[in-house]
């Protein structure tokens, strides 16, 4: 073995200090100015011998350190060890000085922007977690139409916001105001020490988004939602004041799991739940989803949001309309108990309590504002004879086409089955495996028979025409494309989602041309697409079909929530197959004609609903005002909410 000499030894010391840092480069550095300085005065002492070796000393360090000086040498010797002294003085003092300041200054700016340095807020929002979800949120808190959505702070954390977060938000049509609003900062959600970063002790509201989707990230997502919850019941427990966590949650199940883990306030969002209940209500009632999609997406309609109804005490539901001129009154929060219960669309005789809230749709803060001077209490609305309006004719029978496959598709199975007034009869093609998806499913839907009652899965690439054409789409009533998780990114399962709908609307539209009929007759199926994200809906808006971008919807819910907690029950009576829920209703031949939205109000109050807008031509407009006019004919369709008893 080779003995290690003294040069080696040496050269590995001076590494581990240059390593060490800013102060040790500097160190390293002024060493060698002190021996440069140290030998160019002892050289000039011997070559002149006109001063003390002291004063060339000195003589040597000014010119190393500053170049200046060099015109003010006499005699060659002098001159030539001053040209080598300011030589090397350019290069340790305005090279090697400045490199090592301007690296050091890089490192801590560097540092600065990864967002590792806690904030000190107080009262703020908390985003944790960077997912397709958390943009939408965003846009959704920073929007601002109402009172509540003040210039409150939100701090985000993400994995590393260097690797994309910075450059997306800057992108993000924001106006610097509301850009200003947002803080990043770099840490893993199921750190505990991360969570410092963001003052979740301080915060008032914590968002846990899910997790993108992807193969790997939905096997583990729910799982990842109990652990934060469980690090903030660990952590922030003690504390007087606990922050109100806003979660998503995919699977239904593990909601009572949440409840249990985390003793604060807490609302959770069953985001498989919501996108089932759509889908299969967008089923039944062909038209439904634009006024679902109006009233949950659309950032040009109103929105739902309560108000404290204190100066309407002892009023009665349906004289309240008139105080309001530019909202909707859909329905009322009461505390009972202790619990608070909601009612949508209540009945006309309704007493209203001073401690109540009523929720309104309306656009903005100006809307929620009561009309002074309009009387409440005595009113009530002239009763019409016969139903005027007429609800759509719920079918008896659906049979549905679904093409892939993600964890939506056994919660939309599991909520067909629920459905007890309509049998469905379901074929779903994937490539995933036969075997596992069967198995799959008998779990998630609590079959203990070796087969599946009205359902057919088949293995087949949907993508490939002949596999598709085989499949015969138009003998379905409905066909669902689902954005499959068993690809990388969203983007990939967005791709292959919209392959798969031009290879449908190719043989759709083959075999309208060729005048075919199949077993419905030749009536194109009603066609719903799942999508993962909003930019690629323009690629699947061709005809006439309904697109459900997942994320942005469950995104909606969760800002919603986030302002609002008494929200979550409203939205999971909207979506809901009883009880109160959104509906579809035409008006009746003889009342066809012009006529104004107090009127049409007024027939939907008759029957126990609560008229929130209309939908004709395919375009949906809610929260109109009650005194515009509306041409009644057999195209328009009234959005209302139904109630229990209608």
């Amino acid at each position: 073995m080779q003995p290690l000499s003294l040069y080696h030894r040496f050269k590995f010391y001076v590494e581990r200090l240059l390593a060490a840092g800013p102060f040790f480069q500097l160190l390293v550095v002024w060493c060698i100015v002190g021996v440069i300085s140290l030998i160019g005065g002892f050289l000039v002492f011997l070559v002149a011998r006109e001063a003390s070796f002291s004063e060339e000393l000195w003589w040597s360090f000014l010119r190393l350190s500053d170049p200046g000086y060099l015109g003010d040498d006499e005699g060659l010797g002098r001159r030539f060890i001053s040209t080598i002294l300011t030589v090397l003085g350019y290069v340790l003092f305005m090279g090697t000085l400045v490199a090592i300041m301007t690296q050091w200054l890089f490192r801590k700016m560097n540092r600065l922007e990864q967002g590792l340095t806690p904030v000190t807020l107080k009262n703020h929002t908390v985003i944790l977690g960077w997912t397709s979800r958390t943009v939408p949120v965003l846009h959704e808190l920073l929007a601002g139409r109402f009172r509540k959505d003040s210039l409150r702070r939100i701090v985000v954390l993400a994995d590393d916001i260097t690797a994309g977060p910075t450059t997306q938000l800057a992108q993000e049509p924001l106006s610097t105001r509301q850009r200003n609003r947002v803080i990043l900062r770099s840490g893993a959600s199921l750190n505990p020490e991360h969570l410092h970063r963001v003052g979740v002790a301080h915060a008032d509201t914590v968002i846990i988004p899910g997790r993108s989707q992807s193969a790997e990230h939905v096997l583990t997502a729910d799982s990842e939602v109990i652990k934060i919850l469980m690090s903030l019941e660990t952590h922030y427990g003690q504390l007087k004041k606990r922050p109100k966590v806003i979660a998503e949650l995919q699977d239904p199940g593990k909601v009572n799991i949440a409840v249990h883990t985390y003793k604060g306030p807490l609302q959770l969002v069953a985001s498989d739940a919501v996108i089932a209940r759509i889908m299969v209500r967008s089923a039944l009632y062909p038209g439904l989803f634009g006024a679902i999609n109006a009233l949950l997406v659309a950032e040009d309609q109103g929105q739902i949001t309560p108000v404290l109804a204190s100066s309407f005490h002892g009023a009665r539901w349906q004289s309240i309309y008139s105080r309001f001129s530019q909202a909707t009154p859909c329905g009322v929060i009461r505390r009972k108990d202790g619990k608070k219960e909601t009612l949508l669309a209540p009945d006309g005789d309704f007493v209203l309590d001073g401690s109540d809230e009523i929720l309104l749709l309306a656009d903005n803060q100006q809307g929620v504002s009561p009309r002074q001077g309009a009387r409440t209490g005595k009113e009530k609305p002239s009763k019409p004879e016969g139903d005027i309006l007429r609800m759509p004719k719920r079918p008896r029978k659906r049979s549905v086409l679904m093409l892939g496959w993600n964890n939506k598709v056994p919660a939309v199975m599991a909520e067909m089955r629920r459905d007890s007034r309509t049998e469905f009869s379901i074929m779903q093609v994937s490539t995933m495996n036969l075997l596992e998806r069967e198995i799959h499913l008998r779990e998630q839907l609590n079959i203990e028979t070796d087969t599946l009652p009205n359902i057919q899965c088949i293995q087949k690439d949907y993508t490939v025409e002949s596999n598709l054409r085989a499949l015969n789409p138009t003998d379905f009533d409905v066909v669902m494309l689902f954005s499959s998780d068993r690809l990388g990114t969203g983007e990939e399962a967005d791709a292959r989602s919209i392959v798969g709908f031009m290879v449908l609307d190719y043989l759709l539209s083959e075999q309208e041309k060729s005048g075919v009929a199949g077993q419905r007759g030749g009536t194109r199926p009603q066609v719903l697409v799942e999508l993962h994200d909003a930019s690629n809906t323009s690629y699947v808006s061709r005809s006439a079909n309904e697109v459900l971008v997942s994320p942005v919807v469950i995104s909606h819910v969760l800002s919603q929530i986030a302002r609002y907690p008494q929200l979550r029950s409203v939205y999971e009576q909207l979506l809901s197959s009883d009880g109160a829920r959104l509906s579809l209703r035409s008006v009746a031949p003889s009342h066809y004609g012009t006529v104004a939205v107090a009127q049409l109000q007024q027939y939907a109050l008759s029957q126990g609903c609560v008229l929130l807008g209309v939908q004709q031509q395919g375009r949906t407009q809610l929260n109109m005002p009650r005194s515009a006019q509306i041409k009644v004919d057999e195209t328009l369709q009234l959005v209302v909410l139904q109630g229990a008893s209608a």
